[in-house]
């Protein structure tokens, strides 16, 4: 009986799967059928590998004694701890590529549309480049005007430029940092000075001929945005978080803005009642080189700045330190 359960089994390991085959040699030995009188095994063992990268395996060959063939059971050899530790980090390593490659290639598809070359590029940083000439000529022209270098003197005032402190994958969703900044529009990011004892604030740019309402005439909307912005600036530097909202904006239009003109915002907050301030500042015109006095008054505007509730728990993980990398959001 138990020589026919141990051919049975042999004739069936030629169609078994290699998985199943185990089971059929544990059987073999658990019935000790190598041991009886009937069986007189041959045993072979040979290791079938051409390259080191195929599996492994042992052919098991089993002569029953009847005159048939032998039967031959080949068995998968598992791998080695080292093979095994060798395919994890292939494994790993390949994923980890795969994943850096796929970024890679999604970043530079992405970056053209976050940043037009020439529009949201600064000459003061050539590492980010210049394209165009009109650039470069209105940021000659800001750096190196009389009412510039004389707030440069100034040791009281803090020199920035708070679109820059915007990443570039932020900024092209940002309206005057990035969709309204470029040629023709707001051509280079304000210059803004601050003096954070007096919480001041000056800031310089240029207004390019596509910001029109009329033909030739900058929009009064935009002309409000870019107060409404520049005042919640100024309340930065008083307010507990550095963080303002804005509650309440009266703009006062008094004399046409010219576009294709540089303006300056003179800011100052006024007031400040716990998590309130109240700002003011008047638009006017860049005087000439050399001009004595200021520019015309063009616009001029007040606010009141509210920093919410619970700004304080997330500044502790979301807002940087300085307070003009935070931009201004609107109640």
């Amino acid at each position: 009986m138990a020589t026919l359960l141990s051919r049975s089994l042999l004739r069936a390991s030629r169609s078994v799967t290699p998985g199943r085959l185990s089971l059929i040699e544990q059987s073999l030995q658990g019935q000790r059928i190598c041991q009886s009188a009937s069986l007189r095994p041959g045993s072979s063992f040979r290791r079938i590998s051409s390259s080191p990268w195929r599996n492994q395996y042992q052919t098991h060959t089993y002569d029953i004694g009847d005159g048939k063939p032998p039967v031959k059971v080949q068995i998968q050899d598992q791998p080695s701890f080292f093979r095994r530790a060798f395919r994890l980090a292939g494994r790993t390593i390949g994923g980890i590529l795969v994943v850096t490659l796929g970024s890679t290639i999604a970043l530079v598809i992405y970056e053209p549309s976050m940043v037009v070359a020439g529009e949201v590029r600064m000459a003061t940083l050539p590492q980010e480049g210049v394209s165009d000439d009109l650039t470069l000529e209105v940021e000659s022209y800001i750096q190196n005007h009389p009412y510039v270098e004389k707030l440069r003197q100034d040791q009281g005032l803090t020199e920035t430029r708070p679109h820059l402190n915007i990443p570039p994958m932020f900024r092209v969703h940002t309206l005057t940092g990035g969709v309204l900044t470029g040629v023709d529009r707001i051509t280079v990011p304000p210059l803004v000075f601050l003096d954070a004892e007096e919480k001041k604030l000056y800031s310089i740019m240029h207004v390019g001929d596509s910001l029109c309402g009329h033909p030739g005439i900058v929009h009064g909307g935009l002309l409000a945005t870019i107060l409404d912005e520049t005042l919640a600036h100024c309340s930065f530097l008083a307010l507990p978080n550095k963080v303002g909202m804005t509650a309440n904006l009266n703009v006062n239009y008094r004399a046409p803005c010219k576009a294709g003109q540089f303006i300056v915002i003179k800011a100052e907050t006024t007031k400040v009642e716990g998590r309130k301030a109240w700002v003011s500042a008047r638009l006017e015109s860049l005087p000439e080189p050399g001009a004595t006095g200021d520019g015309k008054v063009l616009v001029e505007a007040t606010a009141l700045m509210i920093e919410p509730r619970v700004i304080k728990p997330l500044m502790r993980e979301v807002i940087p330190s300085k307070s003009l990398e935070v931009p201004n959001g609107t109640a």
